[in-house]
């Protein structure tokens, strides 16, 4: 890739994290026959097509997976290093940042959030990647995300700092308010349980019920947080979330929360990036940001 105009890998990772010429041309803020172009540029030069175009989308050819796995770093540090030497305005800026996020992180995490953008940053766009939490490292070693909050740890991320300290608690109908002893274990059991399945990030607390001997009775399995204090209010089911996410529910449903009947230990609640320095002073801002909104 001798001599390669850094333009057209620009183009090439575009079209690779988009899957598609026009949300490319969006994203470098340029024509779509401009892409059209620098793509066949590159497949004349690498003498490969690339990517192949399908009902799907642009879905990139085997040598074309090969090239990003070494462009989208490169590029990604050609573009830290001139950035780090500019001033960043955030008051002024329409980039767009990344950030992975379970459906629970959404809940408690985006009012704090768009608020601050809000105030610094209002031409700003700030986009929620959907928590995968298997894919989540390969996301931010290919620079896909610009971070993620994760209450596991993320193998393979090159940073973190801790936002907060968290356990987790019972969220129950509202008839188990007034009492602030946690549940007894009969308790416990007798209640009909929602769990959340284990991909959502938060398997801390199943994996402490099963190496205790407890089992619940459940009688549903999510995917996702969202819908969860409906179904506790009005089918008197109960469910173990995060303290924060339960005053929250508490807060906006029929919903109370006690005290577990065994000891889980708290875990931390993290912000997790990759790069090395120079580090753009706009993802610096970001990442400053996050941890001040959430903290």
């Amino acid at each position: 890739m001798t001599g390669m105009d850094l333009n057209l890998l620009r183009a090439f990772t575009a079209i690779y994290e988009t899957g598609s010429l026009t949300r490319a041309a969006l994203e470098l803020s340029i024509t779509q026959p401009s892409v059209s172009y620098a793509l066949g540029r590159l497949r004349k030069q690498l003498a490969d097509p690339l990517f192949a175009r399908t009902a799907e989308g642009m879905v990139p050819t085997r040598r074309a997976t090969e090239l990003f796995e070494t462009i989208r770093p490169a590029v990604a540090a050609i573009d830290a290093t001139v950035e780090a030497g500019r001033a960043f305005d955030p008051a002024s800026t329409r980039q767009e940042f990344r950030l992975c996020l379970t459906d629970l992180g959404e809940l408690a995490f985006l009012p704090p959030l768009l608020r601050v953008f809000g105030n610094e940053a209002p031409h700003a766009t700030l986009e929620i990647v959907p928590m995968q939490i298997d894919s989540v490292s390969q996301w931010l070693m290919r620079g896909e995300i610009d971070a993620a909050v994760a209450s596991v740890p993320i193998e393979g991320a090159e940073h973190h700092k801790i936002l907060y300290e968290e356990r987790y608690v019972c969220v129950l109908p509202e008839t188990f308010a007034g009492s602030d002893e946690p549940l007894a274990l009969d308790e416990f059991a007798a209640l009909r349980h929602v769990a959340i399945h284990q991909s959502s990030g938060h398997s801390q607390a199943d994996r402490m019920l099963e190496s205790m001997g407890v089992e619940r009775r459940v009688v549903l399995r999510l995917h996702h947080f969202s819908v969860l204090p409906q179904i506790v209010a009005s089918n008197d089911c109960a469910a173990i979330v995060p303290l924060r996410v339960a005053e929250l529910f508490a807060a906006q449903q029929p919903v109370t929360f006690r005290e577990l009947p065994f000891a889980i230990p708290t875990f931390n609640v993290s912000l997790y990036w990759n790069g090395a320095p120079p580090v753009s002073s706009a993802r610096t801002w970001f990442r400053e940001t996050i941890a001040d909104a959430l903290k």
